[in-house]
């Protein structure tokens, strides 16, 4: 999915290791030391653990210009997307 088309779109589809489509609120696209970031908030509740539980992405470009999602693997990387995070609920707080 290209950037453009889920920025014009709140409710993206996904699929699950089965190939199950699973759908997505996206709640929040943040960029952080150059890399973008999207929050999303799964739709079908039988496949989340938790109420109201995100996930979040990397949204990697490809050479052929589309973008995909990628799992964040590295511990401090994702530590630093949810301060990022954080930082930006308790802004909007205020």
């Amino acid at each position: 999915m290209t950037q453009k088309e889920f920025e014009n779109e709140n409710i993206i589809t996904l699929l699950d290791d089965n190939d199950n489509p699973i759908d997505f609120e996206v709640i929040e696209l943040l960029e952080i030391n150059g890399k973008r970031y999207a929050f999303l908030l799964p739709l079908n509740e039988e496949e989340t653990a938790e109420e109201d539980e995100a996930v979040i992405f990397r949204i990697d470009p490809e050479e052929n210009g589309d973008e995909v999602f990628a799992y964040i693997e590295d511990d401090e990387e994702w530590q630093m997307v949810v301060d990022a995070y954080n930082e930006l609920l308790f802004e909007d707080e205020e």
